[in-house]
């Protein structure tokens, strides 16, 4: 059934019933955005900062990667690729306490993808449990390890499915359940999500997508009555799968633009992100309208009903933050929008300053305070008290000049070396054929990809963690001399 998202009156649909994950433990940051929610209850994160206060380390990570960090109690783990194809991956592990690199496991890539500015670049988010850390690479090589940096098992998965088409490659995150890890690859060619299981990396099921318009979000799973599904807001549709099996539950279509964005679970209710792209016939008001909220309804009908969808909102690289009664959209220009996440309606918009490529994470200490985090790819961050105004606790700066120069520098010397040679990368179509014609210096002021750029964070107790391409930061609260 299909729903037309700029309705704003309540539309019943068959469905499954879910409800959102538990909070989890506060000294583990588990995947991406922690599961879907961007949300954690932590005492003790620090709500300024700058480069020489309440920074407590900061490590190189080698290679180049933009995917977020995940944290298994004393320990933080980041990927990163290297190479002009990308042809090694690698998982690294830093203290949490002090930042020392643990180990480092590189990744043989059974694909190639380009090493390009514009493309992902070790862009997935792996999960972590107690036992192991599960990452995915562009070159589609899914890929368990123990908390040692052993190899528990690899899964080409491109070698098996077929390369993606898409030229920007995979950056979708994984999601998990306790058993299986899950991946999905929409794309131009026969889409599809895919479980494994984490014990051994056998494919437990996977099911055809059709063929569909590239997209880079990321799936959450949520659980209702004992049972967990898999949900994914892609190219145009939300949809559910029974996570233990993959069969079908419900789908909900008529989106535009939810191809960045990722879902946001709160609740019981599924709350879509949607932007602009810079191609493609789209909507203004359908894609604005498309950043919007179904509630799962329960009862043996199963029904859910789309609740609204705003009027001007829109979201960006940033998936939307569900948060002390607000939901909050960064668009690609740095604006601030908050809305009223029972009905809708927009609160306020401000600037922020910068486009935010991180998503924003809220705190919740033990007392009950809540902060909203937002964090400037420009390495600037803002810190909001939720509420009805644009209520700012503090801006903060996460390196000086000097650091942003070297780290620059040393961006524009990794790109030489992982440069492809001269006629062996591949043709660029649509409209990367004619920003193919631009020089490089020329994309890179169109479309602000210069290093150093905060891609992703990451919270738990006491610790907030920052990544750019080649560094990891961790702000803590400093020491009383």
């Amino acid at each position: 059934m299909r729903v037309p998202v700029r309705r704003r009156d309540a539309i019943l649909i068959l469905a499954s019933c879910l409800l959102a994950m538990p909070v989890l433990a506060e000294q583990n940051w588990t995947g991406f955005r922690n599961e879907g929610t961007g949300r954690i209850q932590a005492d003790g994160v620090p709500t300024s900062w700058a480069p020489d206060r309440n920074i407590a380390w900061n490590a190189p990570i080698p290679g180049y990667g933009q995917s977020a960090p995940v944290i298994w109690k004393d320990t933080v783990f980041v990927t990163s690729s290297d190479g002009p194809w990308q042809e090694t991956g690698f998982v690294h592990a830093y203290d949490l306490a002090g930042g020392a690199l643990k180990w480092s496991t590189s990744v043989p890539a059974t694909t190639k993808f380009e090493n390009y500015f514009r493309n992902s670049r070790a862009a997935p988010t792996p999960v972590v449990d107690e036992q192991r850390v599960v990452s995915f690479f562009p070159g589609g090589d899914l890929t368990a390890m123990d908390h040692h940096g052993r190899v528990l098992w690899t899964v080409p998965l491109f070698r098996k499915f077929g390369m993606p088409e898409n030229e920007r490659g995979t950056a979708g995150s994984l999601a998990q359940s306790k058993d299986l890890v899950f991946a999905v690859i929409d794309h131009a060619g026969p889409s599809y999500a895919v479980a494994l299981r984490k014990s051994d990396g056998a494919i437990a099921w996977k099911v055809a997508r059709g063929t569909r318009e590239a997209s880079w979000t990321s799936p959450v799973v949520m659980r209702h009555e004992g049972r967990e599904l898999l949900v994914i807001s892609s190219a145009g549709s939300v949809d559910g799968y029974v996570a233990e099996t993959g069969a079908f539950a419900f789908q909900v279509s008529g989106f535009q633009g939810n191809l960045i964005p990722s879902l946001t679970v709160h609740a019981g209710s599924l709350f879509v992100g949607s932007t602009e792209m810079f191609h493609g016939n789209y909507d203004p008001d359908t894609v604005a309208a498309s950043n919007s909220r179904i509630d799962l309804l329960g009862g043996k009908g199963a029904t859910y009903r789309f609740r609204w969808g705003t009027e001007k909102a829109n979201a960006y690289y940033a998936s939307p933050l569900v948060f002390a009664g607000y939901v909050y959209y960064v668009n690609k220009s740095g604006v601030l929008y908050a809305v009223d996440a029972g009905s809708g309606e927009r609160v306020f918009a401000a600037r922020l300053g910068k486009p935010c490529w991180a998503s924003p994470i809220g705190i919740t200490d033990r007392h009950g305070n809540p902060r909203v985090y937002f964090f400037m790819k420009s390495g600037e961050a803002v810190v909001l008290r939720p509420g009805k105004t644009f209520d700012v606790v503090s801006r903060n700066k996460l390196w000086t000049r000097a650091t942003m120069e070297a780290a620059a520098s040393e961006a524009r010397t990794l790109r030489r070396t992982n440069r492809v040679p001269e006629g062996e990368a591949p043709p660029k179509e649509g409209p990367e054929k004619v920003l193919g014609s631009l020089p490089e210096s020329a994309l890179h002021r169109v479309f602000s990809y210069g290093d150093p750029i905060a891609y992703a964070a990451a919270a738990v107790d006491g610790n907030l963690l920052i990544r750019t391409g080649q560094q990891l930061f961790c702000v803590r609260q400093d020491e009383a001399p």
